[in-house]
């Protein structure tokens, strides 16, 4: 056990330089390396200088003397400091190239070649404290956001495809109707088989169908104009945002339904915010609040952990489980027939979660417990105080 304890301590102290080379920089790692290199070249040198005199003197002792034997020791005992520290730079600088150098330079190839061919799962982790941590950490991150575009690219993607579909599915009944009063003039009114009053009840009911798809393909346009929109923020007090969502409500105020607000902005602060981009998704919110309210609705401002909230909770029946689900989504609409006659198509809470997600924010539904449904719209905001 005694005999143990002297290596012991030997293999703790190997195990801390280690630690230490591994997690410094690499200036100081080249230093630690110059100076093993130095203090092993010194070692061998000291050793073998030592053993090569002794070899000299049992030489020199002899009679005669073998003087070309002892020449070659008395050079190689000259040029041995050379030698050793010669060759301990080289075994340092190979060591210390390749441990630190051509290993991570190998795994920031390794983590490029993935994400280059599309795979941005692979995680590229370097275990040390040196110059290349950062550049691991700025490269995960780089993979983090590319993964991100990646999947909201594909959510777009699917979300087009879906809203394509919903809008293939629903210009179909205008189009049918259109072509079969159509078909209808076009065969009995040559013949006149068709009364003034019946040609222009068809003709009006054509013209309603066309409305109809002239009220679609604006909702397209608006859709595919929102994807491409920009963020364009500017400094905002409190107080200029709470006077124009007011003035918003103001407008839109229906006979019977009262309007509260909740002025949580502690401190007036200033949010540095897209000012027309949060008007619009708050009225989509309270225009849909107002179909179905029976007498009131309360609107509630708020500023937390740098985003600014807008909750606006109405009296009605509340959201129903599928709505819960998929009214946030384009064109969906638990009464489609009824919806499209009063001119709603379901788009307004999916423009508002385009809205909000272009902010940073996002839009939230569900029911109060107190009965009622409640939207919550909220947008990235920077903050500083008057």
């Amino acid at each position: 056990m005694g005999r143990g304890l002297p290596m012991d301590w030997l293999e703790e102290y190997e195990e801390k330089i280690k630690r230490y080379i591994k997690n410094t920089s690499l200036a100081r790692a080249a230093m630690v390396y110059a100076l093993i290199a130095i203090l092993g070249s010194v070692a061998c040198t000291m050793f073998t200088a030592n053993l090569l005199l002794i070899w000299i003197n049992v030489l020199s002792e002899r009679t005669p003397s073998p003087d070309k034997v002892v020449f070659v020791l008395n050079e190689m005992r000259q040029w041995c400091p050379y030698l050793y520290m010669a060759a301990a730079i080289l075994l340092a600088s190979r060591h210390y190239t390749d441990h630190r150098i051509r290993a991570a330079i190998g795994e920031l190839r390794l983590a490029v070649g993935h994400m280059a061919a599309g795979d941005l799962g692979f995680e590229a982790a370097w275990q040390s404290g040196d110059e290349f941590a950062p550049l691991f950490h700025d490269l995960t991150k780089l993979r983090e956001l590319l993964k991100k575009d990646k999947l909201d690219q594909w959510r777009m993607g699917e979300e087009q495809r879906r809203i394509n579909a919903a809008f293939a599915h629903d210009i179909r009944t205008p189009l049918t109707v259109m072509k079969g009063y159509s078909e209808f003039l076009i065969k009995y009114v040559p013949a006149g088989k068709v009364t003034e009053q019946t040609l222009l009840d068809k003709l009006e009911r054509i013209s309603y169908q066309g409305d109809r798809l002239l009220s679609f393909s604006k909702t397209m346009t608006t859709l595919q104009t929102m994807e491409q929109r920009e963020v364009h923020c500017r400094q905002q007090d409190a107080a200029a945002i709470k006077g124009r969502i007011r003035e918003i409500a103001e407008g839109m105020k229906k006979e019977g339904i009262a309007i509260s607000f909740t002025d949580r902005l502690k401190g007036n602060p200033v949010l540095t915010i897209d000012l027309e981009m949060v008007l619009e998704a708050v009225e989509n919110v309270l225009q849909n609040a107002l179909r179905y309210a029976e007498k009131k609705i309360e609107i509630t401002e708020e500023y937390r952990g740098q985003a600014l909230f807008v909750y606006v909770k109405d009296d009605g029946a509340g959201f129903s489980p599928k709505a819960l689900r998929e009214a946030d989504k384009a064109y969906f609409s638990e009464n489609k027939e009824e919806d499209k006659a009063e001119g709603h198509f379901g788009i307004g809470l999916s423009v508002t979660k385009m809205l909000c997600e272009k902010h940073g924010g996002e839009l939230k539904l569900f029911n109060s417990i107190e009965g009622g449904a409640v939207t919550a719209v909220s947008f990235f905001a920077g903050s500083g105080n008057l």
